[in-house]
């Protein structure tokens, strides 16, 4: 049996698989299942600076699948890290799945490594 190259390759992005928040423009909130990637690379010096703070895109999934949210409405929406760090994004799909694009700072990345 032959291996498969990884999904996500080790090309030392900060990346995010874990637990979240999406807490919706109504104030509802509803626990998710992300997977984040930093779209600009860290160690190249001629990034724009608006790429510092907006380039980071995923995917959500609902952790409660009887849920009644549908991601979908999180346009835009708030994502919540465990730790207490936020930033706005919006969903690209839905209902139950969605893919997303940050808004702002990624919440998952030190912001001293933009620096």
């Amino acid at each position: 049996m032959t291996s498969r190259p990884r999904f996500h390759p080790d090309d030392g992005r900060p990346r995010y698989v874990g637990p979240a928040i999406v807490v919706f423009p109504d104030g509802r909130e509803a626990p998710v299942t992300v997977s984040l990637v930093l779209r600009y690379d860290l160690s190249r010096t001629d990034n724009r600076e608006s790429d510092r703070n907006s380039t980071w895109a995923g995917s959500i999934t609902l952790a409660d699948e009887s849920s009644d949210v549908d991601l979908f409405d999180a346009a835009p929406g708030i994502l919540r890290m465990p730790d207490g760090r936020e930033s706005e994004f919006m969903a690209t799909s839905g209902p139950r799945e969605s893919g997303c694009s940050g808004l702002g700072p990624a919440p998952f990345v030190d912001p001293r490594a933009s620096a």
